[in-house]
């Protein structure tokens, strides 16, 4: 059934029959105490259930100015409640940081630096530090586009992603989109589906898509992982498009009906997500056509011509995570992964320009335990087992914070990983086309 631009009366009248989902919307106190069937596609989302899912809306709501994002309903404020005091906790112990906030007396830190010690000279006595010949180098890309296009910063960015890992956190200086004091988010449980709707002090809108496990989301809701490590497996390894995927689709298109209608300009809604986040971040720009960025993402099954080069979507790739390299068109993975290195494409390539951050020879011990794959089970066995200790010391979004130049609000356990590479001073604060021209400028800029 089409939503036609009309009246509110008109639009309203649509609510019921297109917000029905194919079973009971979990309900926000479930959400927050984990206590949702993870069996059934639940959903929660409150604040698009207040506004049907459409193609268009009314004009007269887009002319409008946008307004001030509405404060929480004092029961949505209790609701939200546990988690920002177990936050509160975990900040206490240095496994979540704020602004303002000064370092956390425990910290796990000497911890995670002996491992990472012990986890390096391993890799050398296998001897996967071993230099490596003849490895393909991404095409370049140049940017010469307009640095004039208004939308968040970097740093906006990567604060509103980090924030989904983050139980009861709140992107600096960003409300919530609420409608109705609620505020817009979905969640599906049986897929791992998961986002929040954020809005910057500049009055434009970030949907924030989850990364596997959710973080610290797991004290409340623990299931999620399972959904959400089966999205990746499928995602990464098979040439479909999971169920989340198509959700986060649907959804965003709630968010953009949901704009138009309080008024914001149909320019103003951005995507961003980390790792599975940004997979779903990918997926909705190619779809829609969104600006955005996305942290650490691998590559998509689905391909548009020219795979978005010229698009204002942005991937970071930080070498040595294989996440990112779970894709066609950055070597190094093969044959860990099931599709080739296709220079600038490829069965499986991203969608948008590849920023490169940190080391390039974090990625020699990478390629060579990927190369182990399939050679016997002790070889297959080291491939896995470095391959993970890569991905812990280069995946997590304290490392793209240190090599963007960007103060992390909020941060989670920021401790984890290791800091490699230059850092890009003034990146945080760019917007994504400036972002663009900054990599372009210093040849970090891929073609996708």
């Amino acid at each position: 059934m089409a939503v036609t631009a009309g009246t509110e009366a008109s639009v309203a009248a649509t609510v019921d029959i297109l917000r029905t989902p194919a079973s009971s919307p979990t309900s926000e106190v479930e959400r927050s105490f984990g206590r949702a069937d993870p069996a059934s596609a639940l959903r929660t989302d409150f604040a698009s259930a207040a506004r049907p899912f459409a193609a268009t809306a009314s004009t007269a709501a887009v002319d409008t100015a946008p307004i001030t994002p509405g404060a929480l309903s004092p029961i949505a404020e209790i609701v939200a409640l546990p988690g920002r005091i177990v936050n509160a906790v975990l900040q206490l112990v240095g496994i979540t940081t704020a602004a303002g906030i000064g370092p956390s007396p425990i910290s796990p830190a000497p911890f995670a630096d002996l491992f990472f010690a012990v986890f390096r000279r391993l890799e050398q006595a296998f001897g996967l530090d071993s230099p490596l010949a003849g490895q393909p180098v991404p095409p370049s890309l140049t940017y010469t586009g307009p640095l004039d296009i208004p939308t968040p910063t970097v740093a906006q960015f990567l604060d509103a992603a980090t924030t989904e890992y983050v139980l009861g956190g709140v992107p600096g200086g960003m409300r919530p989109l609420t409608v109705d004091g609620w505020p817009m988010k979905f969640l599906y449980l049986a897929t791992g589906a998961d986002a929040s709707v954020w809005v910057t002090p500049q009055n434009q809108i970030i949907i924030a898509y989850s990364g596997t496990t959710g973080g610290t989301n797991l004290l409340f809701n623990p299931l999620i992982a399972i959904s959400q490590l089966l999205t990746d497996l499928q995602a990464g390894f098979t040439n479909t498009t999971p169920e989340a995927f198509t959700q986060a689709l649907d959804f965003a298109q709630q968010v953009q009906a949901e704009a138009a209608v309080q008024g914001y300009a149909p320019g103003s809604v951005f995507v961003t997500g980390h790792s599975l986040g940004a997979w779903q971040a990918q997926y909705v720009a190619q779809q829609l056509g969104l600006s955005g960025i996305g942290f650490e993402g691998p590559g998509l099954s689905t391909t548009v011509p020219g795979n978005g080069a010229d698009s204002l979507f942005v991937n970071t790739a930080t070498y040595g995570d294989m996440a990112a390299y779970l894709s066609s068109d950055l070597p190094g993975l093969h044959p860990f992964v099931p599709y080739p290195y296709v220079a600038g494409g490829g069965l499986h390539p991203h969608y948008g320009p590849i920023v490169m951050l940190g080391d390039p020879n974090a990625n020699t011990p990478m390629t060579n335990a990927a190369a182990l794959w399939g050679k016997g089970i002790v070889g297959s066995l080291i491939a896995v087992v470095d391959l993970l200790g890569n991905f812990f010391a280069s995946h997590l979004p304290g490392v793209q914070a240190y090599n963007l130049d960007v103060d992390q609000d909020p941060g989670v356990v920021p401790w984890l990983g290791i800091n490699g590479g230059p850092v890009h001073t003034g990146f945080g604060e760019m917007t994504i086309p400036e972002f663009l021209q900054a990599a372009s400028d210093a040849g970090i800029l891929v073609k996708p």
